[in-house]
């Protein structure tokens, strides 16, 4: 009975997961509404920190767009204001968050969504999920772990 007991603890455990979050220059003026409709949701909010990123740090985080023509763009984007970043958890966070961002696309995005509420299109989309558990440890690391060596 205890064997029962343990393998159903560990299959709770192992849903609650973390991911990495950022609202884009254009959502700062909507941070408190996107952090309660985050809260309303069921994540939790783990860290959260506001910076200005620089060019080295977002073309790596961007490295699988940087040599498209319109990589340019998206950089003087993210570099036109702070942002803010989060570590957020609860169970299935990868796929709760990207569920609740919609799609990309922000005329796409229904409402009740972050990007249908507030996004203009694909660029101005007010935030950033990560898409996997293995993005998210790498971007958590990215943005928060290393940040010494990007500033």
């Amino acid at each position: 009975m205890v064997e029962d007991k343990e393998i159903i603890v560990k299959i709770t455990a192992d849903k609650n997961e973390k991911t990495f979050a950022i609202i884009k220059p254009d959502g700062i003026k909507n941070t408190t509404k996107i952090i309660e409709m985050i809260y309303n949701s069921g994540l939790k909010i783990e860290k959260y920190e506001i910076r200005k990123l620089n060019e080295e740090i977002l073309r790596e985080h961007y490295a699988h767009i940087a040599d498209k023509p319109f990589y340019p763009e998206v950089e003087q984007y993210m570099l036109s204001s702070e942002v803010v970043l989060m570590i957020l958890s609860g169970e299935e966070a990868v796929s709760k968050f990207r569920k609740l961002m919609g799609p990309t696309d922000s005329t796409k995005a229904p409402k009740g969504t972050i990007r249908g509420e507030f996004g203009i299109d694909k660029t101005r989309n007010v935030v950033h999920g990560s898409d996997s558990k293995e993005n998210a440890e790498i971007e958590i690391d990215r943005f928060f772990k290393q940040k010494q060596k990007v500033r």
